[in-house]
C-alpha cells in the first residue's frame, strides 16, 4: 500500500471558498439592488461621458459601451474563482459556470425586480468576463506548475548532490 501525501489544496481552497463568498455579497448587492445601480448618479455619468467626449475619447465610449465594459470586469473575479476552485481536468465546466450564473441573475431580475432590465447584452458581457477570468486562471496555474515542476527538480538535484557526498 502506497502512502497518502497530504493535500496541498486544502488552504488554496478555504481562500478560495472565502473570496467566493465574499464576492457573491457583493455580487448579489450589486445584482439585486431593487432599482439600476447607477440610477443615482445618471446625470453625473452622462456629463461625465459628455466631458470624455469633448476631450477627444471617441463617441463609441457611450452608456451602453461603458455598461457592458463593466459587466465583463464584474464577472472576471468570477470566473477566477471558478477556475481556480474546479480541479483543472473540469475547465470546460468552469467556463460554463459563468454563462449560466449569468442567465439565473438575468432571469431572476427580470421575475423578482421591477425596476431592472433583463438583456441578452449582459448575458453576454458577463459571460465574455467570466471566460477571461477562467484564462486569467489557467495561465495562473500554468505559472504555478512550472514553478512547482522547478522546485520538484531542484529538490531532486540537492538530494543526490546530498547523496553523493555522504558517498564519499
Amino acid at each position: 500500500m502506497t502512502e497518502r501525501l497530504p493535500s496541498t489544496s486544502a488552504i488554496r481552497h478555504t481562500i478560495l471558498w472565502c473570496a467566493g463568498l465574499a464576492y457573491a455579497g457583493f455580487l448579489a448587492f450589486v445584482v439585486f439592488w431593487p432599482s439600476p445601480i447607477d440610477a443615482p448618479i445618471q446625470g453625473l455619468l452622462e456629463r461625465a461621458i459628455q466631458e470624455m467626449h469633448e476631450r477627444g475619447v471617441p463617441a463609441f465610449v457611450d452608456y451602453a459601451f461603458i455598461e457592458f465594459m463593466s459587466n465583463v470586469v464584474l464577472f472576471v473575479p468570477v470566473g477566477i474563482i471558478f477556475g481556480l476552485l474546479l480541479p483543472i481536468r473540469f475547465w470546460a465546466i468552469a467556463l460554463m459556470l459563468g454563462p449560466l450564473l449569468s442567465l439565473g441573475i438575468e432571469m431572476a431580475q427580470k421575475l423578482l425586480l421591477a425596476d431592472r432590465y433583463s438583456s441578452i447584452y449582459d448575458i453576454i458581457a458577463n459571460s465574455v468576463g467570466a471566460t477571461l477570468g477562467v484564462m486569467v486562471a489557467t495561465v495562473l496555474r500554468a505559472a504555478v506548475h512550472a514553478r512547482d515542476e522547478k522546485v520538484i527538480l531542484r529538490h531532486e538535484a540537492l538530494q543526490r548532490r546530498a547523496a553523493a557526498i555522504g558517498s564519499r
